[in-house]
């Protein structure tokens, strides 16, 4: 794992998995970012590794070889290219290790990375998917994905604790986005459809809060100026409080145009927020349109602009979504769900051989 930043689905899961797993996980952290959250991994019970020493893949798979050799371990779970190129390095001289490549976005590598990559997936025992719309992306990238085993495992939530913490004072109607600032998050789309619901509606009652930081955020705060919405959309940079803020606001929102998952999708859904996705990436795999919440097309600022008017003028309607998304939620994006089919597949890893 690169860093222990929760405010990223990647480190958030894993998280979940060594609190699950307790003693029979350990993780290696080759960046060591945002340390001030070590401590939630440590506490879970599992073993805390670093390697902070860069590009240097000699050390970084000293280290690895000699973890894996002291605990005993059978299985590496990786992702991300760094990642991959270590598991694979690990596969060649521990072959009986079991190594899984977990994709958890959609996007497709540059033409070097592709070509490692190729070589490093004929050596993997197991693919793992955390939606249909990732699967499909990745085996269009790399045909070879068609001739190997994999799974789709959904990413699982619990209800976010924090927010018996307190409730932030957030203005009606509240509407929220948690999510990093970059381009394809569509951050910009919902400053657009801001523009329609104060300047051009005359509804200064509504706000938009944004609970992420990223290198978007200086062209997005440019465009919040250019709207003269700076009383109406509020960027607060990464938020700790991730279920405090969910339990404050009306409405959640995510116009993510690529998503490979996004899962503050599920963490709303299970605090029985209504919820407004884009048309787009996975989201569709998560929301079921005018039933669990509703579902735009990520580009039309004026679609987003009338959906959040829809649901917050008609409560009935949008607590019904609420309602119906938590209980979808529970049942599909649970924490126990996603842990119960690691550990199915962690078990049939174990006691078969997937190698092709």
């Amino acid at each position: 794992m690169s860093n222990y930043s929760l405010f990223g689905g990647t480190p958030k899961k894993t998280l979940d998995l060594m609190n699950y797993f307790k003693e029979n996980s350990s993780i290696y952290v080759y960046e060591g970012s945002f340390s001030e959250n070590k401590n939630r991994f440590e506490e879970s019970g599992g073993n805390v590794y670093e390697g902070v020493y860069g590009w240097n893949l000699f050390r970084h798979l000293s280290s690895l070889l000699k973890i894996i050799d002291e605990e005993k371990i059978d299985i590496v779970q990786t992702q991300f290219f760094f990642g991959e190129v270590l598991g694979y390095l690990i596969k060649l001289l521990r072959p009986k290790i079991k190594l899984i490549i977990a994709f958890v976005g959609p996007f497709k590598p540059d033409k070097f990375k592709s070509f490692i990559s190729k070589l490093i997936y004929r050596k993997t025992n197991h693919f793992v998917y955390i939606t249909r719309y990732v699967k499909n992306e990745k085996i269009q990238q790399f045909r070879i994905l068609k001739r190997k085993n994999g799974s789709i495992i959904y990413n699982g939530s619990a209800v976010r604790m924090d927010s018996r913490e307190y409730s932030p004072e957030m203005k009606t109607v509240s509407v929220l986005d948690i999510a990093g600032l970059v381009d394809w998050k569509n951050i910009q789309i919902l400053i657009k459809a801001f523009n329609i619901i104060v300047n051009q509606y005359k509804m200064t009652d509504y706000y938009l809060y944004v609970a992420g930081d990223g290198p978007y955020r200086s062209e997005l705060g440019k465009m919040i100026d250019e709207y003269k919405l700076q009383d109406s959309v509020f960027l607060l940079g990464y938020q700790k409080n991730v279920g405090s803020l969910l339990n404050s606001c009306d409405i959640f929102v995510h116009p993510s145009y690529a998503e490979g998952f996004g899962i503050v999708v599920p963490e709303a859904m299970l605090a029985q927020k209504p919820i407004i996705v884009s048309n787009a990436g996975a989201l569709p795999e998560l929301i079921e349109n005018e039933k669990t919440g509703l579902i735009v097309e990520p580009h039309n600022p004026k679609d987003w602009a009338n959906a959040i008017i829809q649901l917050a003028e008609n409560p009935e309607f949008a607590l019904q979504l609420a309602k119906n998304a938590e209980k979808n939620a529970s049942e599909r994006f649970s924490y126990n769900k996603f842990c119960g089919e690691y550990e199915k597949l962690y078990n049939i890893l174990l006691n078969n051989n997937f190698q092709k």
